[in-house]
């Protein structure tokens, strides 16, 4: 599709770029895995609104409490593949994530925290993997409700063709921008740098597209019950200033799992975990040391 991107993710790029990766049945996979497994293994999982690099802030001290910690970009995402693939999936989702522990020898049950998107792809890799997951941290996760689902434009760019006409019309400014994801844009230029990076490199249009033709934007309360009754430990969490998930889908979602945590993070956005870690880090640390 032209216009998606202006350079291929060849193996030769990724020798200039940060990070490893490494080969997955439907592609290649960006990842960083740092620090020991004293107290145990997290996996992080990004959202829709920015790739790997929303963890930039929250790897650090999680190492430094001693867990092993591996972030990853999803498929569609940052400097992994963006495989030509008419729709993306929950399945497909939950086999990126199964594949990349097997591959790194990282040993389940792990510490899974997801957020936005993140939080459903979790929660479902959970759900699909009975004992895979000890700990399931969701930060302002999708739930059951994608805000602007019933509109016009959300049904005409899910249309094949028209979509990708749309998409190439809107150009990149729609896909980089995070105005409803942080407080203050002019706060995180390092953030926004990085997501607008992924314009660079073909087929991130093209991914969008797939995402929302797939099921993994659609309600996803079956996943969350299949986990809660797992009585696995959980905790919620949401800014207080979070203008992208509806709070009524997270007080929905409250009522769902038995014993859910639920902690408010003071004057975070979407992003919390990025703009606010000195308030968030310090829940998570606690939650997932158990």
């Amino acid at each position: 599709m032209p216009g998606t991107g202006r350079q291929e993710l060849t193996a030769d790029v990724r020798e200039g770029l940060p990070g490893s990766f490494v080969e997955l049945s439907a592609g290649v996979t960006h990842y960083e895995l740092r620090g020991d497994p004293v107290v145990g293994d997290v996996v992080l999982v990004h959202g829709n609104a920015a790739p790997y690099a929303t963890w930039d802030n929250t790897i650090g001290p999680l190492c430094d409490a001693g867990f092993r910690v591996l972030r990853y970009d999803v498929f569609g995402h940052g400097f992994s593949d963006r495989p030509k693939l008419r729709t993306y999936d929950r399945d497909f989702y939950n086999t990126q994530l199964d594949e990349l522990l097997r591959r790194l020898g990282i040993p389940t049950p792990v510490r899974l925290v997801g957020t936005s998107q993140g939080g459903s792809i979790a929660t479902c890799f959970a759900a699909a993997h009975p004992g895979a997951v000890s700990r399931l941290a969701l930060l302002a996760p999708f739930f059951d409700e994608l805000p602007g689902s019933d509109s016009l434009a959300y049904r005409l760019v899910t249309k094949p063709v028209l979509g990708e006409v749309l998409m190439t019309l809107m150009g990149g400014r729609n896909l980089t921008d995070l105005s409803d994801a942080v407080v203050s844009v002019d706060a995180v230029p390092d953030l926004r740098r990085q997501v607008t990076d992924q314009l660079r490199y073909s087929g991130k249009r093209r991914a969008v597209l797939a995402n929302l033709r797939g099921d993994a934007l659609t309600d996803a309360t079956d996943c969350y019950r299949r986990v809660g009754e797992q009585h696995l430990p959980m905790l919620l969490t949401r800014g207080t200033a979070d203008a992208k998930i509806p709070e009524a889908s997270l007080t929905r979602l409250r009522a769902l799992p038995p014993d859910i945590e639920y902690q408010e993070i003071e004057g975070g956005a979407h992003l919390a975990h990025y703009e606010v870690p000195d308030r968030m880090n310090p829940v998570l640390i606690r939650f997932l040391a158990g």
